[in-house]
């Protein structure tokens, strides 16, 4: 938790640290794999946000921002084709993007932009719930993904990634997609890795 808050200091320090050039409203989807060894988990993640554009020298800017992140996935399992179990899962979390830019503008109405930089990341809610018939017991139990008890993950909320891509805007709409590739081990467990990774896209406009 005190490493979410310093993320939340140094953030909006950057933010009123230099000249403001823009406002920037976006949203998209992510098919997030938070994979462990050879299993992995593909979640359903949605974000929305808002950024802000610094100059740092001619077209290269500083973008700085947050998003809301919203991850879901369901499914069922079978046991031994005697019983199944239909589980969803469902995460929530905030990001701060530090990306830096460079825009090409062939003309005043589209342009295309790079950019690269960290995303910072914390998940404050993760949990999956199982619902059904397991082997003849009926019932429902859930399990928390960043707590160390029986039948928990005991995962890290706390994530760090390399972002890149690139955005095409079109006067005041940018189409942008790219990869978040994941630099921690998010596992608490000493003999098991975890990282999340995966592409996403989305839709920009400037305010």
């Amino acid at each position: 938790m005190k490493k979410f808050f310093t993320i939340a200091i140094l953030t909006a320090s950057l933010l009123f640290a230099g000249q403001v050039s823009a406002q920037h409203i976006h949203a998209g989807y992510s098919p997030e794999v938070w994979a462990t060894g050879s299993n992995s988990v593909n979640l359903n993640s949605f974000f929305l946000g808002v950024d802000y554009n610094m100059p740092v020298s001619g077209a290269l800017n500083l973008s700085v921002g947050g998003q809301l992140r919203y991850g879901t996935e369901s499914g069922e399992s079978s046991f031994y084709g005697l019983a199944s179990s239909k589980h969803t899962t469902t995460l929530v979390g905030v990001d701060v993007p530090l990306l830096f830019n460079y825009t090409i503008a062939p003309s005043s109405q589209i342009s295309f932009t790079l950019f690269a930089g960290p995303k910072l990341s914390y998940t404050f809610m993760g949990k999956t719930k199982y619902e059904g018939n397991v082997v003849g017991i009926s019932g429902t139990t859930e399990s928390n993904w960043f707590a160390n008890n029986a039948g928990d993950l005991n995962l890290k909320p706390f994530n760090v990634s390399a972002t890149f891509g690139l955005a095409l805007g079109f006067q005041q709409f940018q189409l942008f997609g790219g990869y978040n590739y994941g630099l921690l081990d998010v596992d608490n467990s000493d003999n098991t890795t975890t990282k999340i990774s995966g592409p996403f896209f989305g839709l920009g406009f400037n305010l």
